[in-house]
């Protein structure tokens, strides 16, 4: 049987963790339990998600590498699986607890990276919040999902129908034999000279057929639109970028999701444009709040490449995609077009295909060489921080019947970033997660407010139209700049 060996991407997020940059996504949550019902206890959770593994296999394996960097890393069978470890109480029997102390226990528990020598996963648990709700937190290494299947994977955890019942926990799950390392290594020799022999035989039936000609020629120019526009341009300095510690903090605001459609309405942009430039205004507020000179940033943003078959498929089904934010802008109706320009100029050339032409051709390279690009691939140098948005249902989930209250993102930080953003739009508000250093950036703390502040800025500029805005000595300074 041949091993199940996980992509070049998906391998690339073990390659670019470091003790000081944890590669897991996630989120933290809460639920409002209904007082009719039982209680939502981490022996019910664990019932829960042990009735559900046998629908995702992956989270009772681990990751082992071939020797001799033969090859990607395999998914294996975990022959100590424990779910006990795996979900757990974050507080004491008994315990309730505050919403600060809920979210400093998350901060401890995503401050810690992930053990490679277990399934890739956590869910830390607080049963009794003292506004009667009770908190989750969950993270997962970007090896086994991206975004948008973390989300389908914590809807398996979830419920649209609040009287699902729960499945039996005891599937008999039994693990199979570890390979030693030479089948490991003759697999890993196996599957490269495959995949060669497919890339030869590709090559020899476009040459044969104009068709495929003019295709493989598009998809090397989007190749290399990419890598000149997008790879190649260096991220300009920002103080968001320095050296980083393994402390995570993770700060939340709560968005309606109808004053964002009401931008959107009136200014004929997209959801996701007007989510960019409340980004763009908040940033630039933090950095006039910090007397530094806002300036453009150059901000990855991950885009879906699922088809409609590989929708709750596990690993990453993403391309990454760079474009400027115009934090340097003092109109929001500006800044809001200027991000509409950089995103149509992305989806109009491809660029979001060209990058994952290029991911794709970086898992050929020798594993020295590929372990090189991954880390510069990740460095502030390529980009300044990464912002997500993730779609998620406009229908109310349920955890054992109690209703999903919010769910803040966790985006990751590679080294030499400091902040990222995730967003999450759900029923009918948008949850930003603002995951930072909190010594690296310790006014992340503001960001928040200044989402707010953003919002609440280009709304009135959306509904006033193009209403004259006041002088920005910061906007004029940046002007003689350049």
């Amino acid at each position: 049987m041949a091993a199940d060996r996980l992509t070049p991407l998906d391998s690339s997020f073990l390659r670019i963790e470091t003790p000081s940059a944890h590669m897991h996504v996630g989120w933290r949550g809460s639920f409002r339990p209904d007082p009719a019902r039982a209680p939502v206890t981490v022996a019910a959770l664990r019932q829960l998600v042990g009735g559900r593994l046998p629908h995702a296999q992956r989270f009772r394996q681990r990751v082992v590498f071939p020797p001799a960097g033969l090859g990607e890393p395999v998914w294996i069978d975990d022959e100590r699986f424990d779910l006990r470890y795996h979900v757990r109480s974050l507080s004491g029997p008994g315990e309730s607890v505050s919403r600060g102390e809920f979210a400093q226990l998350t901060d401890d528990f995503l401050s810690r990276r992930l053990d490679r020598g277990r399934p890739l996963w956590q869910i830390g648990f607080v049963p009794r919040l003292r506004d009667g709700t009770v908190g989750m937190v969950m993270k997962v290494h970007h090896a086994m999902v991206d975004g948008k299947s973390a989300v389908a994977l914590a809807l398996l955890l979830l419920d649209a129908d609040p009287d699902q019942p729960v499945p039996a926990a005891d599937d008999g799950w039994l693990p199979a034999a570890r390979p030693n390392g030479a089948r490991l290594a003759l697999d890993a020799l196996r599957e490269t000279g495959g995949e060669s022999l497919r890339m030869a035989a590709g090559i020899a039936r476009t040459a044969g057929s104009p068709t495929r000609s003019v295709r493989l020629a598009e998809t090397l120019r989007r190749a290399a639109l990419s890598a000149g526009e997008d790879l190649l341009r260096p991220a300009p300095s920002s103080f968001l970028n320095g050296p980083i510690g393994p402390r995570r903090r993770l700060l939340s605001h709560t968005a309606p999701l109808r004053d964002l459609l009401e931008i959107k309405r009136h200014s004929g942009a997209t959801l996701n444009d007007v989510a960019l430039a409340v980004v763009a205004g908040a940033l630039r507020r933090l950095a006039l709040g910090r007397d530094t000179l806002p300036l453009p940033l150059k901000v990855m943003v991950p885009v879906n490449m699922r088809t409609a078959d590989q929708a709750v498929s596990m690993g990453n089904r993403i391309s990454f995609v760079f474009i400027s934010l115009p934090v340097h802008l003092d109109d929001p109706l500006a800044r809001l077009r200027a991000v509409g320009v950089a995103t149509r100029r992305f989806k109009d050339v491809g660029r979001a295909a060209g990058g994952s032409t290029v991911m794709d051709a970086l898992g050929h390279l020798p594993e020295p060489i590929k372990q090189g690009a991954a880390r510069i691939a990740a460095s502030p140098r390529m980009y300044n921080l990464t912002v997500s948005n993730i779609p998620g249902p406009r229908a109310p989930v349920y955890l054992l019947g109690a209703p999903l209250v919010d769910a803040f993102p966790v985006v990751p930080l590679s080294d030499g970033h400091a902040l990222s953003i995730g967003m999450f739009s759900y029923v009918d508000h948008l949850f930003f997660g603002v995951h930072a250093d909190p010594e690296a950036l310790p006014d992340a703390s503001r960001l928040p407010g200044a989402l707010n502040g953003a919002r609440i800025e280009l709304r009135r500029a959306a509904l006033a139209g193009a209403a004259p805005v006041a002088a920005d000595p910061a906007a004029e300074l940046w002007r003689a700049a350049v």
